[in-house]
């Protein structure tokens, strides 16, 4: 499945709603929290590299990825510095060299968490800042999950205590999704579990599917205006102390 799922993503992940709608309300939040513009920037857990080139208006972008078939994609366009990484174990960067580490659902996909952020914590700068999203509420825990090899789905207060574990600061923390809900959830329990295809991304390109990413996206100016009670997903900026 790896194989197909980052061809599908290589070919449709810039245009599909739900990667749009991340983006965005990621984003927004570095743009509030950080202030370390032109630093040394790390998309960990890069993928197929849908966000590389967006990356760089914080910074010189470096990715890294365990998927050798994910880096191939991303060097077919970005002319940067890739890495072969895996958490927690292999780490190939000295301590204090990123100014923002960037980790867009992939903390999910490590069995050793608290080492991933470990990792995270050594690699930063002091002052430094992680943003991640994970997705949460275990009870929408389905066959998703399961193929695209999750461990787990997170609760904020969950998060909380794990970021902090680690020496973290919390700057923001909230879910997102909180406006897609009700359908996610009722999707989750009406329809019947199907195995994933390279159809679902492509799907999710058309325009009619551009309601979802506006809906997505709209959440990050509620964001500003106090943290989101509940949703499918969490977003979270927290900063390695000076």
């Amino acid at each position: 499945m790896e194989a197909e799922l980052f061809d599908a993503i290589h070919r449709h992940g810039k245009r599909h709603w739900w990667f749009r709608g991340r983006r965005a309300v990621a984003f927004a939040q570095i743009d509030r929290f950080f202030d370390r513009r032109g630093g040394a920037v790390l998309d960990l857990g890069c993928g197929a590299g849908t966000n590389l080139e967006e990356l760089a208006r914080y910074g010189e972008v470096s990715g890294a990825d365990p998927s050798a078939q994910a880096l191939k994609y991303c060097r077919t366009f970005f002319k940067g510095r890739l890495d072969e990484v895996w958490l927690p174990d292999k780490v190939p960067y000295a301590d204090a060299t990123f100014d923002l580490v960037v980790m867009l659902d992939v903390l999910e996909h490590v069995e050793d968490d608290a080492g991933a952020l470990k990792q995270v914590f050594r690699i930063l700068k002091p002052g430094g800042t992680l943003a991640l999203t994970v997705p949460a509420l275990r009870w929408l825990w389905s066959q998703h999950d399961v193929e695209h090899h999750h461990f787990r789905r997170y609760h904020r207060s969950d998060l909380r205590a794990l970021l902090t574990a680690q020496g973290f600061e919390i700057r923001f923390i909230s879910y997102a999704m909180f406006l897609l809900l009700p359908p996610m959830g009722l999707a989750r329990l009406l329809l019947r579990p199907k195995t994933w295809s390279s159809k679902d991304l492509e799907s999710g390109t058309r325009p009619s599917a551009r309601l979802f990413e506006w809906i997505f996206a709209f959440e990050r100016h509620l964001m500003r205006i106090a943290p989101l009670p509940i949703g499918g997903s969490l977003v979270a900026i927290a900063r390695k102390p000076l």
